[in-house]
């Protein structure tokens, strides 16, 4: 695959050898999601300012500029201009300035008005957009390491959101760092002497990207490989594209899920990135949504006609399907005590192997199955309708 290609051939002539000195005002990273490359970053850094030029990848090719402003050691304003590859025209720009309890934002998307937004940020917090800049988690790795203690929390905001979460941050030793949020997310950072970012490995969550710095990073010949790949159509599109199974009048009931498809993009899926044993949304992003008008007979466990969540807990020797009553979730809120009903599921291998997750509905008489595949592994369960 072109996406493939374009990994593996920057990423070759790119690897850092080494650490980084502790005189180097400026980095650059590569960020990926599997095998394939979904960002590229580049800053520079002073006392007084952190400007950020990066190129995300999905759901198009968009180019980022960030700049961060200091007065006195503390985050005094703060730009974001959005462009698509190759169009001056911004998509849209956040102007956003801090004061000692909150920060203040300006938002213009498109030819729209601007709207505006405050939210109460205290002095010293992370304000980032998704996963980037990593210089930004950068900065408080080498907060840390400068204060010599063993961990560190602050506030953190994702800009244009509502509200403000936590993230930690605790040394594991000389050269590493734990990272983590309040989303669930998990981080092992590999920094220098001085804190600085060498490389980042997911450990668990939804945001399992990795990171690595780069000695030489060409921007402009990167963003331009991106946008000609997506051109030809390879590009690489919504990470987790939402999508409907449903059926009409399967032995009289009409059935609905919503869900979100992650692809594999070579990772090891079940006890990989999807846990043995844990509870997962069973899919991506928002909860897996489920609508049935009848009651339906899960060889035994009776599900009445409703508007429901899915989870499931896979295992090597079998499935647990855990249907929910709390709808309209992000997928890593699951309320254990809102589950009403637990089902067996069945596992088999797939004959060949399905690189992004599925859900089939299949009809049989007097009602169908429900499957899940995804890898190389089929999770299955019989119902039937009632009347």
């Amino acid at each position: 695959m072109i996406t493939s290609r374009i990994a593996l051939v920057m990423l070759a002539s790119l690897l850092l050898a080494g650490s980084v000195s502790a005189a180097d005002d400026s980095g650059r990273f590569v960020v990926q999601l599997g095998r394939d490359t979904t960002g590229v970053e580049q800053y520079v850094r002073s006392a007084t300012r952190v400007d950020v030029q990066q190129v995300g990848r999905s759901p198009h090719v968009m180019r980022r500029h960030f700049v961060y402003d200091y007065a006195g050691g503390a985050l005094s304003h703060i730009s974001l201009v959005v462009n698509p590859q190759g169009n001056p025209t911004p998509s849209q720009t956040i102007d956003a300035v801090a004061e000692p309890d909150s920060l203040r934002l300006t938002i213009t998307t498109g030819t729209a008005a601007p709207t505006h937004l405050a939210v109460g940020l205290p002095r010293g917090s992370l304000v980032v957009a998704g996963s980037s800049p990593w210089t930004g988690y950068e900065s408080l790795t080498m907060k840390l390491v400068k204060s010599k203690a063993d961990s560190l929390s602050t506030r953190m905001y994702f800009l244009g959101a509502p509200s403000s979460n936590v993230v930690s941050l605790k040394r594991l030793g000389r050269d590493s760092v734990l990272v983590w949020n309040d989303h669930q997310d998990v981080y092992r950072l590999q920094v220098d002497k001085t804190g600085r970012i060498l490389a980042v490995v997911p450990v668990s969550g939804t945001q399992k990207f990795s990171v690595t710095r780069v000695a030489a990073l060409d921007l402009e010949g990167m963003a331009a490989a991106f946008a000609a790949s997506e051109k030809a159509g390879a590009g690489l599109g919504v990470l987790s594209p939402r999508d409907t199974a449903r059926v009409a009048d399967l032995g009289g009931a009409n059935l609905w899920i919503d869900y979100g498809r992650p692809a594999m993009r070579g990772r090891p899926v079940y006890g990989g990135i999807v846990p043995w044993g844990e509870v997962w949304r069973t899919g991506a992003n928002a909860a897996t949504q489920f609508r049935c008008d009848k009651s339906l007979d899960f060889g035994g466990v009776i599900v009445p006609a409703g508007f429901y969540t899915l989870w499931t807990v896979p295992s090597p020797t079998g499935w647990k399907l855990l249907v929910n009553s709390q709808t309209g979730q992000w997928g890593t809120e699951h309320d254990a005590t809102k589950d009403v009903y637990t089902v067996a599921m069945q596992s088999e291998a797939l004959p060949d192997p399905e690189e992004r997750f599925v859900i089939h509905i299949v009809p049989r008489a007097g009602g169908g199955v429900l499957q899940f595949d995804w890898a190389s592994t089929r999770a299955s369960v019989e119902f039937k309708v009632l009347p």
